[in-house]
């Protein structure tokens, strides 16, 4: 356990000046500013000393970090990596926010700024936890790699893939990966007393779509039946209307077979008997918008643009549909679902090859020792929550390690409600102190109990 009013203090102040460094992930790179970075591995250094001087350090790609604690001689475990990300994604709306979002500032219970919560804490958090247990003289019983990605936000190609693909050269291969994901959440889950700290054993795939419609030109005195911003219109209300068919996966029943104990009676009866009241099942999960998108793959239109002049029909728009896929479906059963939707050859249809797209990522096991190592150690530090498998709807960098590992999870350890996660890409990003507190507990554990098995 940590303790001590000055040393939590110091714990506090160090994430709050991590959260001043403007290491921003822009769609383009060209707008990234390298000082920011350069200047955020100076800081690292300089707060953990023991950390950067007792550990292997790579750099990758100029910005990327990988750190190896070297365990015991002739182990005959393989090793096992944590993951976190130092950049952040770009500022929306200053004035949204009630703390500047790069300002680290701390009140008596948070503390605030862009990426509180994604991801620095965790990355702190990991250093600090490193730190205490090279203080305390323990040394692991196997390798434990830390990669600290650059461009995890502009889908890790030049980070993780690197670092990924240098490790898999070396012949290193991981029992075990914990990346960001999950949470522990309170609320979200109905009929449920208890919070659920969900460990994620699988992610979404990834892939956007550019839609372009052709058509003819002229003067907006005189339209046609048909404009090319009114088809596109109508394709993007297709594609919301007629989506791909929701489906229980193998990451959504390891959820509810995990939590069916702590259901109500009538929901344990409906879970134990899934197969057949399957599309009773759908339906309710599909009412709400976090459990649609456990059984289905999402779509979310997100860029559109088309015309040059308000009295001028243009010959051309354009629109960008994002897909999240969920397990089971594919990019090219996207693709081909796209175009039967919308039904209009004048529409062209194209994956976006400028984003890092991905294929639904594998499922880890729940049986592994490494899952239950995970399990323990979350009771320990967090007490009466249930600890169950889930799948997380977004895409992370751990993805990039699916050759090398046997099993990925992704796990950040906070408790957050359905009100707190909209502060995620969102303003005012802030994380309680208690709740980073019991952050770095949770790693110092983690790493203990992975030594212990």
């Amino acid at each position: 356990k940590l303790t001590g009013v000055s040393k939590n203090e110091e714990l506090i102040l160090n994430l709050s000046e991590s959260l001043k460094y403007k290491t921003i992930s822009f769609q383009d790179s060209n707008y990234s500013e390298p000082i920011h970075f350069l200047s955020f591995h100076k800081f690292l250094e300089r707060v953990y000393p023991k950390v950067f001087s007792q550990l292997e350090k790579t750099i990758f790609s100029n910005y990327s970090i990988l750190l190896k604690w070297k365990g015991a001689n002739n182990t005959p475990y393989n090793p096992i990596l944590f993951m976190a990300h130092m950049d952040v994604v770009p500022i929306d709306n200053y004035e949204d926010w009630e703390n500047p979002p790069f300002s680290g500032n701390v009140d008596n219970e948070y503390v605030w700024g862009r990426g509180a919560l994604d991801d620095k804490s965790s990355l702190i958090a990991i250093l600090e936890s490193i730190e205490y247990l090279l203080d305390s003289g323990f040394s692991p019983n196997r390798d434990i790699y830390f990669a600290i990605g650059h461009d995890e936000e502009n889908s890790g190609i030049k980070g993780n893939a690197v670092i990924a693909d240098s490790l898999a050269l070396e012949g290193v291969y991981f029992d075990m990966v914990i990346d960001e994901g999950s949470i522990i959440t309170n609320g979200i889950i109905p009929n449920l007393d208890k919070p659920v700290a969900i460990v994620g054993i699988a992610e979404k795939g990834y892939a956007s779509f550019e839609l372009i419609c052709n058509h003819e030109s002229g003067h907006s005195s005189m339209p046609n039946n048909e404009t090319t911003i009114g088809m596109l219109a109508q394709a993007i209300v297709a594609l919301e209307k007629n989506k791909m068919p929701a489906e229980l996966t193998n990451p959504v029943i390891s959820f509810f077979n995990f939590i069916g104990p702590e259901m109500t009676m009538q929901d344990r009866f409906f879970l134990s008997n899934s197969s057949f009241f399957k599309t009773s099942i759908l339906n309710n999960l599909d009412i709400n918008p976090i459990t649609s998108a456990m059984v289905r793959t999402t779509v979310a239109p997100t860029i559109i643009n088309g015309g040059l002049k308000s009295n001028i029909l243009p010959s051309s728009a354009r629109a960008i549909v994002n897909y999240r896929i969920r397990q089971g479906d594919s990019i090219e059963e996207v693709r081909k679902h796209i175009i039967s939707a919308i039904n209009n050859d004048l529409i062209s249809v194209a994956q976006l090859k400028n984003d890092l797209s991905a294929e639904p990522s594998k499922v880890s096991s729940t049986k592994s020792p490494e899952f239950h190592i995970i399990h323990k150690t979350i009771k320990e530090v967090f007490g009466d929550v249930i600890v169950s498998p889930g799948m997380i709807l977004a895409t992370t960098d751990s993805r990039h390690y699916q050759n090398i590992s046997k099993n990925i999870y992704r796990f950040m350890p906070i408790q957050l409600s359905s009100n707190d996660l909209s502060m995620i890409h969102g303003a005012n990003e802030k994380i309680s102190i208690d709740s980073y507190i019991k952050m770095i507990e949770f790693y110092i554990n983690l790493i203990q109990n992975i030594h212990a098995s």
